[in-house]
């Protein structure tokens, strides 16, 4: 926990990223990288019948945080998939607040 999912991304340049980013995330939230996890989800985007490879989705599910941790980390994974996939021109990012005593993990919640 965080579980991060990226959309409208070359699969090899999810994995270049899981190299660097989870670290920088795991500062911005003063936890450890290992808590992280990075889901490359496959998908294609379609603009005018044609694909739309400009378009990147990514989602962080996690518990509630500040509106600053929110940007602090929205900045480093634009900055992550601009390093690796200049051909970004949108960049969503949304944030799914989890319910601690919703999300279970080994049979406990937390």
């Amino acid at each position: 926990m965080p579980h991060i999912r990226m959309r409208g991304l070359p699969q090899e340049a999810v994995k270049i990223m899981s190299g660097s980013l989870l670290e920088k995330l795991a500062n911005i939230c003063h936890s450890n990288s290992d808590s992280f996890t990075l889901d490359w989800i496959p998908s294609v985007s379609y603009r005018h019948q044609e694909v739309d490879q400009h378009f990147v989705q990514v989602e962080v599910l996690w518990f509630p945080k500040t509106p600053e941790t929110h940007h602090d980390v929205e900045q480093a994974i634009r900055e992550s998939i601009l390093t690796v996939h200049s051909q970004a021109r949108h960049i969503a990012v949304i944030f799914m607040a989890l319910e601690p005593s919703c999300y279970y993990r080994d049979g406990h919640h937390f």
